[in-house]
């Protein structure tokens, strides 16, 4: 019953119904964007003490980027559009691989509905950030980093001890201390204006978000990430103390509540739900 399910295979699942996940809809949606980018320069004439000089201007940085001086004007939307913009082909290409590295088991954990919370909140958060300490100013910024922090921060909470290998040093590292080396790194260089081409205020901003959503929605969550919980909800459900009760579970209420993980993740579920769950697992062990 439940190895039929496309999320219980291995490989992971793209979704309900076979549809693709959200991380492959915002890399796709991203990826079309910087395409767009590439084919649409606009030369715009310039004149300087030298002559008249041709500039080459990118025309949906200019209408999609966040810019605090055209927010205040209005232009809202900015606040959304920023996040799918990005200055080069390495801005995007470790965005991009970012988020399918962190994004991807983190969807699988909380359903595609609640990851798309996350990521667009983590965003916008970011935004607010960028506008609070750049009000009077008309520098712009662009790219998926804040939202991409926000993941970050996030999947670090849900699974601690997961290990990553760094690319410079090739050293391997849990995720929450990458996370916490992170955060440190990214306070230190906006203190000092390290590295002046990097809104890493808007980082800081998308990891609030990320944190932010964990405290809204999976305090318990913390536990593991603090060191206070040895396992996650699903690998520890002997603990739970949930009550087993006998009889069949009907195939549709089975359907029904894998449905719901895959929209919502696992936390989303009742208890009567993960009594039920838990039942249908005894069922398939015997």
């Amino acid at each position: 019953m439940l190895s039929d399910r496309d999320y219980y295979r291995c490989g992971g699942r793209s979704g309900s119904g076979g549809s693709l996940s959200f991380v492959t809809i915002i890399v796709i949606a991203n990826v079309l964007v910087f395409i767009a980018q590439c084919l649409l320069p606009v030369e715009v004439p310039v004149s300087t003490p030298d002559g008249m000089h041709v500039m080459h201007s990118d025309r949906i940085v200019e209408t999609f980027s966040l810019v605090s001086t055209l927010v205040r004007e209005g232009q809202i939307y900015r606040l959304f559009t920023y996040m799918f913009v990005h200055g080069g082909f390495g801005h995007i290409l470790f965005n991009m691989w970012g988020l399918i590295l962190f994004g991807s088991a983190l969807e699988e954990r909380i359903g595609s509905l609640r990851f798309s919370i996350l990521y667009f909140a983590s965003g916008l958060i970011g935004a607010f950030f960028w506008l609070f300490f750049n009000w009077g100013n008309s520098v712009d910024c662009i790219g998926a980093s804040g939202a991409l922090f926000g993941v970050i921060i996030a999947t670090a909470v849900f699974f601690p001890e997961m290990q990553i290998m760094l690319l410079l040093p090739p050293i391997p590292m849990k995720l929450r201390t990458f996370a916490i080396v992170y955060v440190i790194a990214e306070i230190l260089m906006e203190l000092s204006k390290m590295d002046g081409g990097v809104a890493h205020i808007v980082h800081l901003g998308g990891g609030f978000g990320g944190l932010l959503y964990v405290l809204l929605f999976n305090r318990r969550e913390l536990g593991a990430f603090f060191g206070t919980s040895s396992e996650p909800l699903e690998k520890n459900l002997s603990s739970s103390g949930w009550k087993i009760t006998s009889g069949d579970v009907p195939k549709n209420e089975l359907d029904r509540l894998l449905d719901k993980i895959s929209l919502e993740g696992i936390n989303s579920l009742s208890e009567e739900e993960l009594d039920t769950l838990r039942r249908a697992r005894e069922e398939m062990r015997r």
